[in-house]
């Protein structure tokens, strides 16, 4: 094992642990915006592709470089827009969501000093004071921290905006100083900069338009892109490296494709299944299991061959096919009540694919973020399953949609009785205390507006109101968090159901 692989594994167990730490202490509240953070930071993979399509070494390289630049912009732009959208309407009753001054500050200022750190970069590498990679190092290693804190700012709904500035910061950081690289010349910028429009104004296009109650097949969408620019990462650097290359840098490679192949069917059949393309109920066909491990079968041989035989080119391109078919076959199963399990765990999956596409251009930020995303979509996944009566191994070994043994909680049964707007006008006059459990139909029926209407009104006359949320009760972990605070509804009235 060499010295950078090595540095690369440790620098991605520790980043993993951090992100386990970090992630565990953002409320549930604020669960949808960590997705849709992670989703942002995941673009790191943009820096990667900008090199490989800069560069210009071979035409694929430069076309898949070019796709992959697109969509990794799409994700950056679309990201850090929709996570700013979410967080500008969570709001205490008591600030009515004001912002302090410094606060307000805390954008301008941050973008200021990093466009000093550029200019300073510019004059001291053209100024041959000091080489081009050197100062990058320094930026990436700036990026690492900034996203480190940008995470650590959504541990509270008053910080998260100021956090995200942060992230964003350091992402831009990352992306220009990139483009100091000695490896980018020529006609490279003209396809990076054409890539980076077409993704910036897809993905601003969607940050600032889809509806809240799209957010979910959003996030499955954006999914769908970062894997696909790591896959096409991985296709490109294997066609020009493979008879270079041993087992060291094929298990990352190798890695890397998989892993953003069945990530990208996934998650275009997941975003399907959400926009109501594809039916939502579990699509099941006769001998599903033991074809899914016939196919599970071959893909790993397909994968331990490689490493022996990397030359082996039909071959390799072959485990691309299983592992496109592979995605689609893992989540057709699922239905759409599973589908905030399924998204956490395609997060995890993503940030897995950039990670290895980190360990494969040898670019350490990308391991950190990759590894800080991996984590946080593990981590929620499992906290979706414990909210769901799900078992882990269930996640973790793809079983989704199959019919599970009834618990006693799921075999007990209450009675439900319908009431009239006038019997409820009575019973409110009544009560002193309303708790009001959402679900997600009353979003899709664009009803939390008239239920925040309401509480305000019970509230003036002195009753109690509260809102228990349950932490799957939309299509993504706190989901339905966001729609209330797209319905002004403040968010210390909102309780999590044990």
């Amino acid at each position: 094992m060499s010295l950078d692989v090595e540095l690369g594994l440790y620098i991605f167990i520790l980043a993993g642990f951090l992100g386990f730490h970090l992630i565990s202490r953002v409320p549930p509240l604020l669960h949808t915006p960590l997705m849709s953070a992670t989703n942002a930071l995941s673009g790191i993979s943009l820096v990667g592709s900008l090199v490989v399509c800069g560069a210009g070494e071979h035409w694929y390289s430069t076309f898949f470089g070019f796709i992959a630049v697109a969509c990794s912009s799409t994700n950056v732009v679309g990201g850090f827009l929709i996570t700013d959208r979410m967080l500008r309407m969570f709001k205490t009753e008591r600030d009515g969501g004001k912002q302090a001054l410094w606060q307000q500050l805390a954008m301008p200022v941050g973008i200021a000093l990093l466009c000093v750190i550029l200019a300073l970069l510019w004059f001291l590498v053209h100024g041959k004071h000091v080489a081009a990679d050197s100062m990058l190092k320094w930026l990436y290693l700036l990026a690492g921290v900034l996203f480190i804190l940008g995470l650590k700012g959504l541990s509270s709904p008053r910080y998260a905006r100021q956090g995200m500035f942060l992230a964003e910061i350091g992402m831009i950081a990352a992306v220009v100083g990139t483009l100091f690289n000695d490896k980018i010349h020529g006609w490279g910028y003209f396809w990076i900069f054409f890539g980076m429009i077409i993704g910036s104004v897809a993905g601003g296009s969607m940050g600032l338009r889809i509806p809240m109650t799209a957010v979910p097949q959003r996030t499955a969408f954006s999914h769908s892109l970062g894997a696909l620019a790591a896959m096409l990462i991985g296709i490109a650097e294997y066609l020009s490296n493979y008879d270079k290359w041993g087992a060291e840098k094929m298990i990352p490679l190798n890695f890397e494709v998989v892993i953003g192949g069945l990530t990208f069917t996934g998650s275009l059949i997941a975003a399907g299944k959400l926009q109501g393309l594809l039916p939502e109920r579990p699509m099941t066909y006769p001998f599903q299991r033991i074809g899914n491990f016939a196919l599970l079968a071959v893909l790993l041989f397909s994968f331990m061959t490689l490493l022996f035989y990397p030359g082996t080119v039909p071959l390799f391109f072959l485990m691309v096919l299983l592992a496109l078919a592979f995605g689609m076959l893992l989540v057709m199963p699922i239905g759409a009540a599973d589908m905030p399990v399924v998204i956490a765990l395609l997060n995890s999956y993503a940030g897995l694919a950039d990670a290895a596409m980190g360990f494969v251009l040898g670019n350490n930020v990308q391991i950190i973020t990759g590894s800080l995303d991996g984590t946080s979509g593990f981590l929620l996944s499992l906290l979706m399953c414990r909210a769901m009566n799900r078992s882990a191994t269930n996640v973790l070994f793809g079983a989704f949609g199959q019919v599970q043994a009834q618990t006693e909680a799921q075999e007990a049964k209450g009675t439900v009785r319908s009431i009239t707007a006038e019997e409820l006008g009575t019973t409110l006059e009544a009560v002193r205390s309303v708790v009001v459990v959402p679900g997600y139909g009353m979003a899709v029926a664009k009803a939390q507006h008239a239920v925040s209407d309401l509480a305000k009104v019970l509230k003036k006359r002195g009753i109690d109101v509260k809102y228990a949320i349950h932490p799957v009760a939309g299509r993504m972990p706190g989901h339905m968090n966001v729609l209330l605070a797209e319905a002004e509804v403040p968010y210390d009235d909102l309780y999590e159901m044990e």
